[in-house]
């Protein structure tokens, strides 16, 4: 046997865009090495010296199988690694990943059918710049970026998206579309080489239920898109049941919103989900937000796309509404309108002063000006009047009643409820669901609008290149780079708001 050597890698060109292969990488001989050249593969070393040689001279695999390292990169490029879930969607990815195999190197596909993506990232973490490309619908995005918290990496890769699924929302928010329509990959790995960086809040759900008994059980989940309770998760779960039994009915994008639209109807006409406002109690940053009476359930948004690119938050109504405190019990008619900080640095100030009255708190609560990002740590609630409401908003014909942008919240479920997460339902007992950010951010990439990346690509990649030269510090990139994303998401809705106007 041989000792084995890495197949050329192909790689994105950060300054031209274009894929090019990265040369093998050669065993180097060291001239201390005592008749290094006379030595067969399964000689052994004589002394610690000749051993210390060996481990560095030759590329020995990881766990995983890859050599991989530093010392294999040219100085403008960046490898891709891209995960494919054959299983979403409309089933596109096996046609993918025979394509993608063509344009990359195979080391670089990773079919997310054939095992979870913790060994790959693992193996390809020892790089100190690299980005990821999935290939799959929302859940897909979750799933890998889970992995990702978990590997607890002092710099994240970014993460572009090719949607694959059925509502495809942060895809949509990032720019990538809708869904994937056959699109020339060569074209998609060039807007990948161009596209900059965007942050992404992650939320975490904590749920408490104490049984009969008194035996308390506690649960963790994750979400990154929206959190539902009522109309619209009981509608999702009626479609997860059905394909749970009947996955075959699963087969193109088309379809499966038509899924979805005839659960609505059917949920139209049992109503099952009325009276929540009284079953249902939200406190959101400390002050108990009454429901509208005709509610028939509440969202959380972290994005403003929802069920397939509805913008609930950007076209909902902001009615005068009455709230309440817990201990204190004052109530306040209408609401204060507070302006949008520009930075990072000021988003302190939205914290709630104790300085500040009860009415004051409410107000700056349920004043709902603020545009929708997915990067100031705030949750924007919105509630619906049913099925057939949800069913209005979706074509443009309704619009959400707006609630308040908390910081966290908790909801107190007095009955059983059907809970969603990202389009993943489950039927929820009685019990208490409480809601924060996560410390850490995703690093997204955002699709530039621009031929060849435009301003926005050139400050991502010149962030990374003074990180890269130590010119600034990890601490230092991460607050730039946050503030960057922030205020070019800012001027993105800008933008978007004026065309409307």
């Amino acid at each position: 046997p041989s000792v084995p050597m890495l197949k050329p890698i192909t790689v994105t060109d950060s300054q031209s865009g274009r894929v090019s292969p990265m040369p093998s990488p050669k065993v180097k001989r060291n001239n201390s090495f005592d008749n290094a050249a006379n030595m067969m593969f399964f000689d052994t070393a004589n002394s610690n010296r000749q051993l210390a040689d060996m481990s560095r001279d030759v590329p020995i695999p990881d766990s995983g199988g890859y050599i991989l390292g530093d010392e294999f990169l040219g100085s403008s490029c960046t490898p891709l690694l891209v995960f494919i879930n054959s299983r979403s969607g409309s089933q596109q990815g096996d046609l993918l990943i025979t394509q993608f195999r063509r344009l990359l190197n195979p080391i670089q596909i990773w079919d997310l059918a054939n095992g979870g993506p913790e060994k790959v990232l693992k193996s390809f973490s020892v790089l100190s710049r690299f980005q990821v490309l999935i290939c799959g619908g929302d859940g897909t995005v979750s799933w890998i970026i889970s992995a990702l918290e978990k590997m607890e990496l002092k710099r994240w890769p970014p993460i572009g998206i090719l949607p694959l699924g059925t509502g495809n929302d942060l895809a949509r928010v990032h720019g990538w579309g809708g869904g994937y329509n056959n699109e020339s990959l060569l074209y998609i790995l060039k807007q990948i080489s161009e596209a900059y960086i965007s942050m992404l809040d992650l939320w975490e759900l904590d749920i408490t239920t104490v049984n009969k008994k008194g035996k308390t059980r506690k649960e963790v989940k994750a979400f990154l898109n929206y959190l539902g309770v009522g109309v619209d998760a009981q509608a999702a779960l009626q479609v997860h049941n059905l394909r749970e039994s009947k996955p075959k009915l699963f087969f193109s994008r088309f379809f499966n919103k038509a899924y979805y639209a005839l659960a609505g109807g059917e949920e139209a006409i049992k109503n099952s989900c009325t009276n929540i406002s009284e079953q249902i109690t939200l406190v959101a940053d400390g002050i108990e937000i009454p429901l509208p009476p005709a509610s028939q359930g509440i969202i959380f948004l972290n994005i403003d796309s929802y069920s397939g690119g509805v913008p609930m938050w950007s076209n909902g109504l902001r009615p005068r509404r009455k709230a309440r405190s817990n201990s204190e019990g004052h109530i306040l008619n209408g609401s204060k309108s507070f302006p949008r900080n520009d930075s990072i640095d000021d988003l302190a100030d939205y914290e709630v002063p104790k300085e500040l009255s009860f009415e004051e708190k409410v107000a700056k609560l349920t004043a709902c000006d603020k545009q929708s990002s997915c990067q100031d740590g705030l949750l924007d609630v919105v509630s619906v009047r049913g099925a057939f409401h949800l069913g209005q908003i979706r074509v443009g014909l309704g619009n959400a009643d707006l609630l308040c942008q908390c910081r966290e919240a908790t909801i107190t479920l007095k009955k059983n409820f059907a809970v969603q997460i990202d389009g993943e339902p489950w039927r929820q007992t009685q019990s208490t669901l409480s809601i924060r950010r996560k410390p850490d951010r995703a690093t997204m990439l955002h699709r530039s609008v621009a031929d060849n990346g435009g301003v926005e690509s050139e400050v991502t990649k010149l962030l990374n290149w003074a990180n890269e030269k130590e010119i600034i510090d990890r601490n230092q990139y991460a607050e730039i780079m946050g503030e960057f994303s922030r205020r070019a998401e800012f001027k993105k809705v800008k933008k978007q708001q004026d065309k409307t106007w």
